[in-house]
């Protein structure tokens, strides 16, 4: 059987892809792509915007009309927003991602467990992403996260995320990337940390790089930072969302815009290039112009290197879906460009401190007349070598440029 999967959102749905496509796997089906003619086709979907739910929908019309005969299973967040969802020959799945292919074949739907949950590969990959936790009780009130990925904190033991990462650093992965839905309350129902689990997996022979995915700023502690140290790269992404104080009060994010900068300042007193990534809604209901501005500061004031725009989007269930001082959408598509504008100029600005220096890139892809991938800081780099490289090779290359999306080099020498 041919066998289809489209994944849309986070990093803890492209690991649970690689769950689905392993499941199949074991039955001996083959993993196609989604654009092929497939007898199934697999949606793991994302709701958290409204263009991502429409991007769902478009992926199942798509499959619909590739082959009107095959059958279509819509996983993930999509599948728990809309539990009454009817399509032709389409069906919602809620069960446990490594035992979906039991349910197709079988009928048989498990209960999600991360005690089952593991990867011994990451297809078509160079870095492996490894999901460590599943649910959010902060319920900020634009998020519909809570209700369609849980709101109770479930993280994998420590033992097993260990006996993970060590399979697939064996594989040959240099770089282990982190996942959950708020990776920062990792442990809290089992009683240890995020900062003791990678204690344990930097004990790990083969590992040259563990990422962290996206974090809430609260959960950058002193002793989470104190562990940041090779092979834990430099980087973080920590979701600001707002630099204005009342803004991010009605969201209900547990910080000040003073209390974000305070743990950046930290984490550059560790590492003066440390590499701060974020997200920022604009048009969330009440922003003033002012309030906006306030977002424009924060961002010049940390140097991010790398900024994600999103105007704001109602969700189902959330408390913000019924706030009255919303924003227009002409005012929001306004704000956003001019924030992707002035966030562009600091992007460059921080990557320009790599120029002229050696940076160290693992390797994703090759193309015709250069290579590119990724350094410990989360830059991308596009650069020329005259000898031959491998995708998954950690090379020195010398920085020679840069613009706000990209470093541009050449290979060093052996």
């Amino acid at each position: 059987m041919r066998v289809a999967i489209f994944t849309l959102g986070c990093k803890t749905n492209q690991y649970e892809s690689e769950l689905i496509r392993e499941s199949f796997e074991k039955y001996g089906d083959k993993i196609v792509p989604f654009k092929e003619a497939a007898d199934l086709y697999i949606i793991n979907s994302c709701v958290v915007t409204q263009k991502a739910e429409a991007e769902t929908r478009k992926a199942l019309h798509f499959a619909q009309r590739k082959n009107p005969k095959a059958k279509i299973i819509i996983t993930s967040c999509f599948a728990n927003l809309h539990s009454d969802f009817k399509s032709k020959n389409t069906v919602l799945y809620r069960g446990e991602r490594s035992k979906i292919a039991e349910f197709y074949h079988s009928g048989t739907t498990v209960p999600i467990d991360l005690k089952v949950e593991k990867i011994s590969a990451f297809a078509e990959h160079t870095r492996a992403t490894v999901k460590i936790e599943e649910g959010c009780d902060n319920f900020c009130t634009f998020c519909i996260v809570p209700f369609v990925r849980g709101h109770k904190i479930k993280s994998k033991p420590i033992e097993q995320t260990v006996d993970e990462v060590k399979g697939l650093a064996e594989k040959g992965y240099k770089e282990i990337v982190l996942t959950g839905t708020e990776i920062g309350k990792y442990g809290e129902d089992i009683g240890i940390s995020l900062a003791e689990l990678l204690k344990a997996l930097k004990k790990i022979d083969g590992i040259s790089r563990i990422r962290i995915s996206s974090i809430y700023p609260t959960a950058v502690t002193d002793t989470l930072i104190k562990e940041i140290e090779p092979p834990v790269v430099p980087h973080l992404h920590m979701s600001l969302q707002s630099g204005d104080d009342e803004v991010l009060a009605r969201m209900k994010r547990k910080y000040t815009a003073s209390e974000y900068l305070k743990i950046a300042r930290k984490l550059r007193e560790k590492d003066k290039n440390f590499s701060i990534s974020t997200d920022i809604i604009v048009g969330f209901p009440g922003e003033s112009e002012d309030a906006f501005l306030n977002s424009m500061k924060i961002v010049k004031e940390v140097e991010f290197s790398k900024v994600h725009i999103f105007r704001y989007s109602r969700r189902p269930f959330t408390p913000a879906y019924f706030m009255q001082d919303t924003v227009s959408e002409g005012t929001k598509k306004v704000r956003a460009q001019r924030l992707s504008e002035f966030a562009k100029e600091v992007q460059k600005q921080y990557k320009e401190r790599f120029v002229q220096k050696n940076v160290e890139v693992l390797v994703e892809e090759e193309r015709v007349g250069y290579y590119s991938g990724f350094t410990p800081y989360y830059l991308r780099v596009k650069f020329a070598c005259n000898r031959k490289i491998n995708p998954g090779d950690i090379v020195s290359v010398k920085a020679e440029s840069a613009d706000s999306d990209l470093l541009y080099g050449t290979c060093v020498k052996d």
